[in-house]
C-alpha cells in the first residue's frame, strides 16, 4: 500500500513551536468544533449513527411477541444482553464504527483535498492529531453509552423480575461493567484506527486484518492474546462467553491491568500518529 503521504524536510515554523497552554487549548476546541459539524451532523454521520444504534434495534425485534418473555427468568435476558454485546455491539458494530471515524480522520481530509489548510494554519501537527482523536472519542462514547443502555434496558423490559434484578440484584453492576468495556473499546480502537489512517492509503483492510485477528483470539496461544484488544475488553465484562471446546485457556489479565494497559498502548498509538503527521508533506493522489 502506498502512504498518504511522504516524509517532509522542512522543519516546523517556529511560530508554532511554543505556544501558550491557553491558545492551545483554544485551538483545540475550534478544530473540535469544526470537526464534529463537518463529519458527524450532516449526511455523513448517518451510517455511524445507524451502526451506533443497530443493537437497540435488534433488542426491539424481542417485542414482537413480548408474551413470550413475560415468564422467563432475568436470567434469560442476561444471557441474550451478554451474547448481544461481546459478540455484535462490541465485535461489529462498536469496531466498525470505529474504523469508519477514526480510520477516515487523516483519509477524509486527503480525499476531500482539504488537509493542506489544517497545514497552513499556526497549529501544531500534534495538536491536531490530539484534536481528531479526541473528537472521535467525543462521537463514539455518547454513541455507543446510549445505545448501551438502552438495549441494555431493552433486554430486561419485558421480564417480570426485572425490577428485583435491577434494585436488589446485580443489574447496575453489570451495566456499569459494560458501560465501562464500551468506553476503553471507543478509546483503544480509536488509538488503532487512527494510526492505520495516517499510515495507510485505505485502513479498510488492515481493519480486515485486526478485526479476524480479534475474531479468533480464542485459538491463540496466550502469550499472542495479550496483544488483542478483545482479550483485555472480554475480561472486563461480567458475564463470560463459552468460547467453544477448541479455545486455548489462558488467565484472563486483572482489571487493574486491563485499564492501564489498554490506556497506555491508546496513548503510545495516539504519539505514533502525532509523530508521524508531524513529517507529513500533502500530496495528493487521483483515486
Amino acid at each position: 500500500m502506498s502512504d498518504l503521504a511522504t516524509p517532509a524536510v522542512s522543519a516546523v515554523p517556529p511560530a508554532v513551536r511554543r505556544l501558550p497552554w491557553g491558545q492551545m487549548l483554544s485551538q483545540l476546541q475550534s478544530v473540535i468544533r469544526l470537526e464534529l459539524r463537518k463529519n458527524f451532523f450532516g449526511r455523513r454521520g448517518f451510517g455511524i449513527w445507524l451502526l451506533a444504534l443497530s443493537p437497540v434495534l435488534i433488542t426491539l425485534i424481542r417485542f414482537i411477541k413480548p408474551e413470550r418473555l413475560l415468564d422467563g427468568p432475568a436470567a434469560d435476558a442476561t444471557q441474550f444482553f451478554s451474547f448481544l454485546f461481546q459478540i455484535y455491539a462490541l465485535r461489529v458494530a462498536l469496531f466498525l464504527t470505529c474504523v469508519a471515524v477514526f480510520g477516515n480522520m487523516i483519509r477524509r481530509e486527503v480525499l476531500d483535498r482539504t488537509l493542506h489548510y489544517y497545514f497552513l494554519t499556526p497549529i501544531r501537527r500534534e495538536l491536531l492529531v490530539v484534536a481528531k482523536y479526541t473528537t472521535g472519542v467525543l462521537v463514539t462514547v455518547p454513541l455507543f453509552v446510549f445505545s448501551t443502555v438502552v438495549a441494555f434496558a431493552l433486554s430486561y423490559l419485558p421480564h417480570q423480575d426485572a425490577r428485583a434484578f435491577f434494585f436488589h440484584g446485580p443489574g447496575l453492576q453489570h451495566l456499569g461493567s459494560y458501560l465501562l468495556v464500551t468506553v476503553l473499546a471507543c478509546i483503544g480502537y480509536g488509538g488503532v484506527f487512527l494510526l492505520f489512517g495516517s499510515l495507510f492509503r485505505s485502513p479498510a483492510i488492515p481493519a480486515l486484518a485486526v478485526m479476524g485477528w480479534e475474531g479468533l483470539h480464542f485459538l491463540l496461544p496466550p502469550l499472542l492474546k495479550k496483544i488483542s484488544v478483545i482479550h483485555y475488553l472480554q475480561s472486563l465484562c461480567p458475564v463470560p462467553m463459552s468460547e467453544g471446546p477448541f479455545a486455548i485457556l489462558s488467565d484472563a489479565p486483572s482489571p487493574w491491568l486491563s485499564i492501564p494497559g489498554l490506556i497506555l498502548l491508546t496513548g503510545v498509538l495516539v504519539a505514533v500518529s502525532a509523530w508521524r503527521i508531524r513529517g507529513m508533506e500533502v500530496s495528493y493522489e487521483e483515486e
